[in-house]
């Protein structure tokens, strides 16, 4: 009878781990459907602009008028999450309540369980569709999303084993 693997390993999120997880998981080639939300979000604003300068009505008032700059400001930012796209991804990161916390990651036969203050994540084997091993981590593949696990916190057991599993 084999025994029980349990691994146990700890771990910090800190800006250099989530800039791991963003250059590992993240595609940086902005899709058109981006583009489309930009351009979508400059026209309704443009729209809404001109719409309040040629109306002979009453409509024209204040409300409209920032409600038109609202909707080119919103094409802004979007704008600007697509050219700086890891800036906007790692700054998100730092700026969450689990940026800076030690995360506890236990490897066992039941799953992949990762606890900290803020987080307590139970990946059961059976939820895990794909582990793809990249250079320095994991990919795993669950029904609608992918996870990240460094390998700076993992051993070769550990590696071996979660390969194993899947």
């Amino acid at each position: 009878m084999s025994q029980a693997f349990s691994y146990t390993a700890e771990y910090i999120l800190d800006k250099s781990y989530f800039e791991e997880c963003y250059q590992q998981s993240v595609n940086p080639s902005p899709s058109p459907k981006r583009f489309i939300k930009t351009s979508l979000f400059a026209l309704i604003g443009l729209a809404i602009l001109m719409f309040d300068s040629i109306s002979p009505t009453a409509m024209s008032t204040k409300e409209t008028y920032y409600l038109g700059y609202f909707f080119i400001g919103l094409a802004v930012v979007e704008f600007l999450s697509i050219r700086f796209n890891k800036t906007w991804w790692l700054w998100r990161q730092m700026m969450s309540k689990a940026a800076g916390e030690h995360v506890n990651l236990t490897i066992d036969d039941n799953g992949i369980n990762s606890q900290s203050l803020h987080v307590n994540q139970l990946i059961l084997w059976t939820d895990i569709y794909r582990i793809t091993e990249t250079d320095v981590g994991l990919l795993i593949k669950l029904q609608k999303t992918t996870t990240y696990l460094s390998k700076r916190c993992l051993d070769k057991n550990a590696i071996d084993f979660m390969l194993e599993k899947q």
